[in-house]
């Protein structure tokens, strides 16, 4: 009975991991996995040997606060491997853990590693590559760039497409979402989307809120729309929003079932924006982190944008403020300039389409599925080789 160790430490990753198992599991009903993770890997059917996503952080002088966690995670893990030696190890996204410290530990068990969701090494980790060269079998990525660049180093890799290319559809008509989340057709709505983690909510809520007030002393028929992450707890967000003075309807489910309402949207750096793009939505993109992990940022990144939309488009397709220029007047005064220049709007949408079309076809998570029994068939034609 085949059987796979996963490892993912954030609620994205966490979500990914699941959904792969679930099609794997769809394959091949008998394959079982343990391993760290989060909640939607355990009602996938995996046994959680520590929940990771409760250290989920933004880069290593953030995941620093979690390093007694981590540290028995690792242990965890270790015994594991020891006593049970899986088949395969799966290592999804979470490159500040993974890659430095789960890697090579599965190597020095003799374990092959296969690595799904590319950590951003093109854009700030090339000094990793010959770690990954050592320490994994095959990357796994979900971005046409990501297949060159590991190709170009020599690196065996996969490219699948991205999930969201099948993900990315509101599950409500739009009439119905309207009705659902109290919200006026006749009005523009402005969305606000400060990230999947507490610590991205605490660092860009009170950001965007201010930016709201701004934007509806300006606009006063605006409305707002903050759709909450299931990852989030409401506790996080309600008392920031009630604090604020404005009116913002909480958008509870589907993120898609409210980005099909909005105009336009501030949003935080990440996979949100990937989120928007598939529904067409103009935005302005900011990001917040701790002084040190920018710092320590600035001084290794390669990339001259942030925002995963320019980064796939390969130009500055939305406008992006990072750290200090990340203000609420910068904020408010660059979404109002988007929503009033109608030609703008036009032409972002349009390049958002071109974003869309890069992520692939439909069947990401089966195609990944199956890089990963390939390299269960060649593990085991290895084995009995021997």
């Amino acid at each position: 009975m085949p059987s796979l160790c996963f490892v993912a430490g954030d609620p994205s990753g966490d979500a990914h991991a699941a959904r792969l198992f679930e099609a794997l599991r769809a394959r091949e009903p008998s394959l079982t996995a343990a391993g760290l993770g989060g909640p939607a890997m355990q009602r996938a059917g995996v046994s959680l040997l520590d929940d990771l996503t409760k250290a989920a952080a933004i880069g290593p002088f953030d995941a620093a606060r979690h390093l007694g966690r981590l540290l028995r995670a690792k242990r965890l893990l270790e015994e594991h491997l020891s006593r049970q030696r899986p088949d395969l190890v799966v290592l999804v996204d979470f490159g500040d853990f993974n890659l430095p410290v789960i890697a090579p530990l599965a190597k020095r068990h003799r374990l092959p590693v296969l690595y799904y969701i590319s950590p951003q090494v093109w854009a700030w980790g090339r000094w990793r590559l010959a770690s990954i060269r050592r320490h994994v079998d095959r990357m796994v990525v979900f971005f046409p760039f990501e297949e060159a660049f590991y190709r170009r180093e020599g690196i065996p890799v996969t490219w699948v497409g991205h999930p969201l290319a099948d993900e990315a559809r509101p599950t409500l008509r739009r009439e119905e979402a309207l009705e659902r989340f109290g919200l006026n057709e006749w009005r523009m709505t402005v969305g606000l989307l400060p990230g999947s983690r507490r610590d991205e909510v605490r660092r860009h809520l009170p950001l965007m809120l201010a930016s709201a007030r701004r934007i509806q002393w300006r606009m006063p028929g605006v409305q707002f729309l903050l759709p909450k992450a299931p990852t989030v707890p409401r506790e996080a967000v309600a008392p920031l929003v009630s604090r604020s003075g404005i009116e913002v309807r909480l958008a509870e489910g589907s993120v898609h079932d409210a980005l099909q309402l909005m105009d336009a949207a501030l949003i935080a750096s990440g996979t949100a924006t990937l989120d928007a793009a598939c529904c067409g939505v103009p935005m302005v993109v900011v990001y917040r982190a701790s002084w040190p992990t920018y710092a320590a940022a600035r001084a290794v990144l390669r990339i001259p944008r942030i925002a995963l939309v320019n980064v796939v488009a390969g130009r500055a397709v939305v406008p992006e403020l990072l750290q200090h220029r990340a203000t609420p007047a910068r904020a408010a005064a660059t979404l109002i300039e988007l929503l009033r220049d109608e030609p703008r709007c036009e032409r972002m949408k349009e390049d958002l389409r071109a974003v869309r079309e890069t992520l692939g076809p439909p069947g990401a998570v089966e195609r990944a599925a199956g890089a990963v029994m390939e390299m269960l068939r060649l593990q085991k034609a290895e084995s009995s080789r021997q």
